[in-house]
C-alpha cells in the first residue's frame, strides 16, 4: 500500500500543507492557475528558507482585499470558477467542515457562518491548492495519514478577541475527524484551515512498518524552538503481524463430527481449512489447518485436540505474514422496497459484503445471494460517485 504521511511534529497550517506538496504533486504554475481561475486578489512568492537547518519552501501570500466572506459566498465563488469539478467538490467539503465548526462555536446555522480569518482570498488559495495536490497523490494510489498533530498552547488574537489555543473551531474540526492532537508547543501550531484540510483527507495514524520513498518539507512563517516545518513522507506500507499455523491429521472422524469441530476451532481462529489427504495404510484422511494469532495458538491447539480424535497438533509460527490493510464499513441497500444495512470489508481495492448480513437478507426476502451481492456492489459504486 502507498501511504502519504503528513508528519505534524510542529503543527500544520494551510500554507505549510501547500508548501510540502510543492515539487511533489504541485508546481508554481498550478498555484498561478488557482489564482487566475478563482480571480483571487493576491500575490504569492515561493522562496527557500532554513528552519533550524532544514531547507524547505515557504509560500508567502500578499492579499489585496482582506475580504470577509460568508460560507455561501465562498460556495458561490468556487462553484462559479473554472476549476475541475472534482476539485470544486472536495474544496467545498473542506470549507463546509470549517463552516460547521464556526457554527457550533458561535451557535449559528453553519450555512450563514461568517468566515473571518478563513474566508479571505489567502485561505481559499491555500485550501483549493492543497486539495489539488492531495487529490493528485490519491490518483497516484496514495492513501493519506497523519501523525499526532502538535497544536500549540496559549492565546491568539482573532476578530472575536483573545482566543485560547487550540482555537475552538480547530477542536470542533478535530472532533469530527480521525486526527489525534497533542496539546502542547509554543503559540498556534495547528490552524483551523490546516485542521480542516487534514481532517477531510486523513485516515488517521499511519500503519507500520514502512519503507520511505520520498520526503518533502513545507515551512511555516516563523522560527520556533523546533524546526517549524511540516514533513510529508511518501512510503510503502506493509501490515505485518505474528501468526501461527495450527494443524493436525485425522482419519477416523465422521463428517458431522468434523463439521462440529471446525465450528468450535473457528471461534478461536482467523480461518480454518479442511484438506483431503491420504493417511496411513492408504486410509482417507483430512488435514485440519487453522490460522490464529501467535498468542492464541495453544488455545487453538487445545480446542483441536478436544473436538477431534487427534492425539498431536503441530504449531508453526509465521512471524512475517504480510497482509493488506483492511477497512470495515457499512452500506445501506434497498431490497424489495426495504432498507437494509450490510457490513463491508475493503482490502486491496476489493470490497466484500459480510456473509451473515447477506444471509439474513436472503432469508427474509427470498433473493439469491448472487443477486444480493450485485445490489450491494451497485450501491457502493453509487455511493463512491456521490462522494
Amino acid at each position: 500500500m502507498r501511504a502519504a504521511i503528513f508528519d505534524c511534529f510542529s503543527g500544520a497550517s494551510g500554507n505549510m500543507i501547500l508548501a510540502s506538496l510543492l515539487n511533489v504533486t504541485l508546481t508554481e504554475r498550478d498555484l498561478e492557475d488557482v489564482v487566475r481561475k478563482l480571480n483571487l486578489n493576491l500575490d504569492f512568492e515561493v522562496r527557500q528558507v532554513s528552519r533550524k537547518g532544514i531547507s524547505a519552501p515557504l509560500i508567502e501570500v500578499s492579499e489585496g482585499s482582506g475580504k470577509t466572506r460568508t460560507f455561501e459566498e465562498v460556495v458561490g465563488l468556487i462553484r462559479g470558477s473554472e476549476l475541475d469539478s472534482r476539485v470544486k467538490a472536495e474544496s467545498l467539503k473542506v470549507f463546509e467542515r470549517l463552516a460547521v465548526a464556526e457554527g457550533r462555536v458561535h451557535g449559528r446555522d453553519y450555512r450563514k457562518a461568517v468566515f473571518h480569518e478563513v474566508g479571505g482570498d489567502d485561505a481559499i488559495f491555500d485550501v483549493v491548492s492543497a486539495v489539488i495536490g492531495i487529490l493528485r497523490l490519491m490518483d497516484m494510489g496514495y492513501r493519506v495519514f497523519t501523525t499526532p498533530i502538535m497544536t500549540g498552547r496559549g492565546f491568539a488574537e482573532t476578530m472575536h478577541g483573545r482566543y485560547p489555543i487550540p482555537a475552538p473551531a480547530t477542536l470542533e474540526i478535530a472532533r469530527e475527524s480521525r486526527l489525534k492532537l497533542v496539546i502542547d508547543g509554543e503559540g498556534e501550531l495547528l490552524t483551523p484551515t490546516g485542521a480542516a484540510i487534514l481532517a477531510h483527507f486523513s485516515e488517521g495514524e499511519p500503519p507500520n512498518p514502512l519503507m520511505v520513498r520520498e520526503v518533502s518539507y513545507g515551512a511555516g512563517s516563523v522560527e520556533r524552538e523546533v524546526p517549524n516545518v511540516l514533513r510529508l513522507i511518501l512510503a510503502e506500507v506493509f501490515e505485518r503481524d505474528e501468526i501461527a499455523i495450527v494443524e493436525t491429521n485425522v482419519d477416523d472422524m465422521s463428517g458431522e463430527d468434523l463439521a462440529f469441530a471446525v465450528e468450535r476451532i473457528m471461534e478461536l481462529s482467523h480461518d480454518v481449512s479442511v484438506i483431503p489427504a491420504l493417511g496411513k495404510k492408504g486410509r482417507p484422511a483430512y488435514l485440519i489447518r487453522a490460522i490464529s494469532d501467535l498468542s492464541n495458538a495453544e488455545d487453538v491447539a487445545r480446542a483441536m485436540m478436544e473436538h477431534t480424535t487427534t492425539i498431536g497438533v503441530r504449531i508453526l509460527p509465521a512471524y512475517h505474514r504480510v497482509k493488506e490493510v483492511r477497512r470495515a464499513g457499512r452500506v445501506e441497500v434497498e431490497v424489495l422496497g426495504r432498507q437494509y444495512e450490510v457490513g463491508v470489508k475493503v482490502a486491496g481495492g476489493r470490497a466484500k459484503p459480510e456473509y451473515e448480513d447477506l444471509r439474513r437478507i436472503a432469508v427474509e426476502t427470498g433473493i439469491s445471494m448472487s443477486r444480493l451481492r450485485e445490489i450491494v456492489k451497485r450501491e457502493m459504486d453509487e455511493a463512491a460517485n456521490r462522494e
